[in-house]
Order: structure tokens, then C-alpha cells, then sequence
């Protein structure tokens, strides 16, 4: 990579929450044009016509996912040499080995700081030289101090909503049912990552407790005979009438 100015960046990611901060929060960066693609789906159509100077790219998202995007960027001779950055919830080492080992320029682990994600992704787009040209210069931090907290109001308005949604699906769900576990896990996944980002650290920790327990059944409903239980749905019930309770309560804070 030369030392060139990032002057273009294409950013991943199917919460739309996330994309806009992620917009604003680079977008402060003089010179930089920053744009956003909802799945991996609709990134590669835009980095063809775009050409953007790098992608970043959320790890999990429903069809096709980040290393799969990426993947399907270097199989195209006209996107091959395109950098990317991972942007992901599960920066373990073993995980951030393997994103690096598909040729990642780095990862920036979920949740990550608005403030501080500018400098980050240009750390890294700089890397291997000893000094750091036009790193970051911000207009105003204090605007986007502002959107971070608006778009937390929205996201708290939002997952009231999507607890419903939460209650149906466990009420509803069985054995082997695939699908609807996967919906659950989409679901709380995206409650969890947003409600680190917007601050919400018990709300997100719920979010996870559910995540976790829904991996479990899937794990356990590939196995023959294995049968869900009237105990796993009323944990389910439990830990999502605990996020109902942690969502209220960050909302009157």
C-alpha cells in the first residue's frame, strides 16, 4: 500500500443504527467520502462501481457475511486488491488470526468508540509507515457526541419493540426449528452489539446471555434424539423479560 490520502470508504453492516454513526463518526475526517451497503449482497455491487480506497466489513451478518464478502471481493480481478478492515463483535486472538489470514488489513473489535474509530481505521491504513500523515482532523466532536445519543434513544424505541418480537418467536419456537433460531440469534445479536456501542452495557449483556443460549440449542438440536425442553424456553422467557426491564431502565436514566 502507498502512503496516498484515504479518501474513500465503503463500510458493511446490516444494522442501520451502526452505519449511520459509523458515517457520521468518519465522515469528520477532511477529504474523506464515506458510503454504507446494508448486506454483503449489495458491498460488492457498490465496490465494483465504486472502487472504494477500503471496505470495512461487519464479521456476522444474515446471507452473506463478512468473510464471505471479502472472498467473493478477491475472486474479482477488478475488487481483488480492494484493502479491508473486519469490524467484529468476537475479536478473540484465534478468530482476529484467521480475518488476518484472509488478508485483512486488521480488525477493530465490537463495540467500538466513535470518537476514537477514525483514528483507528486510519492506524491502520497507514500501517507499516513509521509516522502517521493526516491521521484524523475532526470538526466537532461534540456533534457527534450528539447523533451517538440520538440514535441510542431510537435504538432503546426500537428493541421495546423487538422484545415482542423476542416473547413471539420463544413462545413459539421447537425442536429443530432452524430457522426461527436463527431469526432469535440474528435478533439478539444485533441488540447486543448496538447496545455496546450506544453505551447500554446491561442491556447488551442480556442481548448476549440469550445469544449464548441460543448457540447452545443449536448446537444440541444437531444432534439426534435431543429434544428442546420446557426449562430452555422458560430461560429464554426469563432473560428477555430481563432485557424488557434493562431497556426501561435506560431509558429514564
Amino acid at each position: 500500500m502507498n502512503a496516498t490520502a484515504l479518501r474513500t470508504v465503503l463500510y458493511v453492516d446490516d444494522e442501520p443504527d451502526i452505519r449511520e454513526i459509523v458515517r457520521i463518526a468518519l465522515g469528520l475526517t477532511r477529504g474523506l467520502a464515506v458510503h454504507t451497503a446494508s448486506s454483503g449482497e449489495q458491498a460488492l455491487t457498490l465496490v465494483h462501481e465504486q472502487q472504494p480506497d477500503l471496505v470495512l466489513l461487519d464479521v456476522m451478518m444474515p446471507g452473506l457475511d463478512g468473510p464471505g464478502t471479502l472472498g467473493r471481493m478477491r475472486k474479482d480481478p477488478k475488487t481483488a486488491s480492494i484493502p479491508a478492515i473486519f469490524m467484529t463483535a468476537k475479536a478473540m486472538p484465534k478468530e482476529v488470526a484467521l480475518l488476518l489470514e484472509m488478508g485483512a488489513l486488521g480488525v477493530i473489535a465490537k463495540p467500538f468508540d466513535p470518537m476514537l474509530l477514525a483514528a483507528q481505521v486510519t492506524s491502520l491504513w497507514h500501517r507499516g509507515w513509521a509516522e502517521l500523515q493526516g491521521v484524523v482532523k475532526v470538526a466537532d466532536y461534540s456533534g457527534l457526541h450528539r447523533q451517538v445519543t440520538k440514535f441510542g434513544e431510537k435504538f432503546l424505541q426500537r428493541t421495546r419493540k423487538e422484545a415482542v418480537r423476542l416473547h413471539s418467536l420463544i413462545e413459539v419456537i421447537h425442536p429443530g426449528d432452524v430457522a426461527q433460531l436463527e431469526e432469535l440469534k440474528n435478533l439478539v445479536h444485533r441488540i447486543r452489539g448496538s447496545g455496546s456501542t450506544f453505551g447500554f452495557v446491561a442491556v447488551s449483556e442480556c442481548a448476549g446471555e440469550i445469544e449464548r443460549m441460543v448457540d447452545g440449542l443449536k448446537k444440541r438440536d444437531a444432534q439426534p434424539g435431543t429434544v428442546m425442553q420446557s426449562k430452555d424456553r422458560r430461560r429464554l422467557t426469563e432473560c428477555t423479560q430481563r432485557l424488557c426491564r434493562e431497556v426501561e431502565a435506560a431509558a429514564v436514566r
